[in-house]
C-alpha cells in the first residue's frame, strides 16, 4: 500500500516538472531559460540585461526570446508601460553582432520613459 502511494505520488511530481517545461514559450522552437533583471535598480529599473541560457541552440530563436522578454520586463517588471526599448544589441536585427558569454546571449536595454 504505502509502495504504491509513493509510486503514484512520485509520478504526479514528475508529470508537474513536465507540464511546467512545457508551458515555456519556445522561440525558434527552443523552451530557452531567460533571466532579465535591472543593471542596478538602486539607481534605475529602467537599465536592465536579459540572458538567454544555451542561446547556442538557436541563435534566431535567442534573438526572439530576448526581444519578447525586453518587452515583458519594460511592460510589466519595470512598470514603463511601452515596449519602446533603446538596445546596445539589438536582438530584433539579424545583422547584429551577438555577445555570448559562455553559451549564454546577453543583451543591455533602455525601457523609454
Amino acid at each position: 500500500m504505502i509502495l504504491s502511494v509513493a509510486l503514484v505520488l512520485s509520478t504526479v511530481a514528475l508529470a508537474g516538472c513536465d507540464s511546467a517545461k512545457k508551458k515555456r514559450p519556445t522561440y525558434d522552437g527552443v523552451p530557452f531559460k531567460i533571466k532579465t533583471k535591472p543593471v542596478d535598480k538602486k539607481v534605475s529599473r529602467a537599465n536592465f540585461i536579459v540572458q538567454v541560457l544555451d542561446a547556442n541552440q538557436s541563435l534566431d530563436g535567442a534573438r526572439l526570446a530576448a526581444a519578447h522578454a525586453g518587452v515583458s520586463y519594460c511592460l510589466s517588471e519595470a512598470g514603463y508601460g511601452t515596449s519602446d526599448i533603446t538596445w546596445d544589441v539589438n536582438p530584433r536585427d539579424p545583422e547584429a553582432q551577438l555577445r555570448l558569454v559562455d553559451g549564454t546571449a546577453v543583451f543591455q536595454g533602455t525601457c523609454a520613459s
